[in-house]
């Protein structure tokens, strides 16, 4: 799986590369108010397939899920499930799959939204495959993958530098500093 998801990445790389200019301008479209709709409704999509994706990878390592569910956050419903019986892992490397299964699932999902969007003619499903792309690759990198937000990324951070409440030692860690420089 793990070699097939590269070459898909590869692949759509090396796709886009090709019509970079192409997808550039595609990209003007992405914020424009009539595509907010369409924007949501890919998103809401994307974190329903991610969460499951963590909660596939929880139970196929034999953990528990508990809960799953949609919680609103400032208004925005946000997909959620729960795997912290995977903590009571051993091994970190365990852990880190569960943590990055999501993000692993959207990246896999962009590179084949990338590749299909290359052979679509059609204006509509080009435009969503496009969107798609976008929210599957950028905006789970710069969120899930951030480690300075109590996302996927943090958690793998603090599993491969073992160090368990990474986000209470950074804190106190920027008081030392900031009463030390002020």
């Amino acid at each position: 799986a793990a070699c097939l998801v590269t070459f898909l990445c590869l692949t759509s790389l090396l796709i886009v590369s090709g019509k970079w200019s192409e997808f550039g301008h595609s990209s003007r479209a992405i914020l424009a108010r009539d595509n907010w709709l369409w924007l949501t409704g890919i998103w809401l999509t994307l974190k329903l397939i991610h969460e499951s994706a963590h909660a596939i990878a929880c139970r196929r390592l034999g953990a528990a899920v508990p809960e799953t569910g949609v919680i609103f956050i400032l208004l925005a419903p946000l997909a959620y499930v729960d795997v912290t019986s995977s903590l009571r892992f051993r091994s970190k490397w365990q852990r880190i799959q569960i943590a990055a299964a999501g993000m692993y699932t959207e990246i896999t999902l962009a590179s084949l939204a990338l590749i299909l969007w290359s052979f679509t003619t059609a204006e509509l499903p080009r435009h969503l495959l496009h969107s798609v792309v976008i929210m599957a690759s950028f905006t789970t990198i710069i969120f899930n993958a951030n480690p300075l937000m109590r996302f996927d990324g943090y958690y793998i951070l603090s599993d491969l530098l073992e160090i368990p409440n990474l986000y209470s030692r950074g804190n106190e860690a920027v008081k030392r500093l900031a009463r030390r420089v002020l």
